[in-house]
């Protein structure tokens, strides 16, 4: 889900080569669930190999690796780790959307509705353990670093950023200048243009860049109030937020309160809509637990072991060996980073 702030959020459209040479902090798991929703067959199905096992995620990742190497960009892939428990609410309800859309989907099937079948399978996507493993052995061959963070990757990709590990986060999500992120990069894709949701039509997806200090100064608000902003419009820790707010109003509430977040909250009634406090919402963000990182390794890319690897997937070796061989000054480390 994350946060729902993007209405009062202003950022610069950057080109490409601007993060040219950059090492990018990568929100992993928000990735692999975009290549799971997007890159599926006619009605609706997974790329699967001949055994059964769902390749999508592999294809993703493999055209997104070389991607970011054509373009001299430094991918660090941060993993989830463990949820933080306020998030089970937020996993149960998309549990149930998950289910909820399965069922539409099965139905579209029946009635031969293939662009309504597509449509519900994107909202019915699992990222297990297996593909995790799978994307972490794809990631180690192109020879980039991986973070396994002890919690929520996009805390520990705002560490890494924070540390001067890395220039900036990507993910879709806006969590991550929540969690202090500096800068936040979305729309890292492959291709500028997007599907309109529902229509044959494609629209132009610029790269946005997101500066906290400049975010913060524009809406004349501190870090914290930031965050109590988005806890007003619900976060993974308290989806939904408070009824009838939107980001706006909340920008309108917290400038009217100034520090009095308690009273807000209870005039808003905050204890009929959660079991829990906004305080414990509030210290998730600022305690979310990160881990020491004492330097990023890049490494070579090992070409004939990601095409055999991948061959193993059912992927045309020719294809992978195409797509690699497009990659300049491959196996010259000192000019490349």
């Amino acid at each position: 889900m994350g946060v729902a702030i993007k209405d009062i959020l202003e950022y610069d459209e950057i080109k490409l080569d601007y993060l040219n040479n950059k090492k990018i902090a990568i929100d992993t798991f928000n990735m692999l669930f975009q290549f799971l929703a997007s890159i599926r067959q006619a009605d609706g199905t997974s790329l699967t190999d001949s055994k059964g096992n769902v390749t999508s995620h592999l294809k993703g990742l493999f055209y997104r690796c070389v991607y970011f190497k054509k373009n001299n960009i430094k991918p660090v892939f941060v993993f989830d780790g463990e949820a933080p428990k306020l998030k089970e609410r937020e996993r149960e309800i998309r549990a149930q959307k998950k289910m909820e859309a399965d069922a539409k989907y099965k139905e579209a099937l029946e009635l031969g509705l293939m662009e309504d079948a597509k449509k519900y399978a994107q909202g019915n996507n699992k990222l297990d353990t297996k593909m995790i493993e799978e994307a972490k052995e794809l990631i180690t061959l192109f020879g980039f670093p991986i973070v396994n963070a002890p919690s929520e990757g996009e805390a520990q990709a705002s560490f890494l950023a924070d540390k001067g590990l890395v220039y900036a986060c990507a993910s879709q999500d806006f969590d991550s200048l929540l969690f202090g992120a500096k800068y936040l990069v979305r729309n890292i894709s492959i291709s500028s243009r997007r599907k309109i949701p529902g229509s044959s039509a494609y629209k132009e997806v610029p790269i946005e860049f997101y500066d906290l200090k400049k975010v913060l100064e524009k809406l004349n608000v501190t870090h914290d109030e930031l965050i109590i902003i988005a806890i007003l419009c619900g976060t993974d820790f308290n989806p939904g937020g408070v009824k009838g707010i939107g980001p706006k109003k909340a920008l309108k509430l917290v400038k009217e309160y100034k520090d009095r977040w308690e009273d807000m909250f209870k005039n808003l009634d905050w204890y009929s809509y959660f079991p829990y406090t906004w305080n414990e919402v509030f210290n998730t963000f600022k305690k979310m637990p990160v881990i020491e990182v004492e330097e990023l390794v890049f490494g070579e890319v090992k070409k004939e072991e990601i095409t055999k690897y991948l061959e193993g997937k059912d992927f045309a070796p020719e294809m992978t060996q195409r797509s690699l061989n497009g990659i300049k000054n491959i196996n010259t480390l000192d000019k490349f980073f």
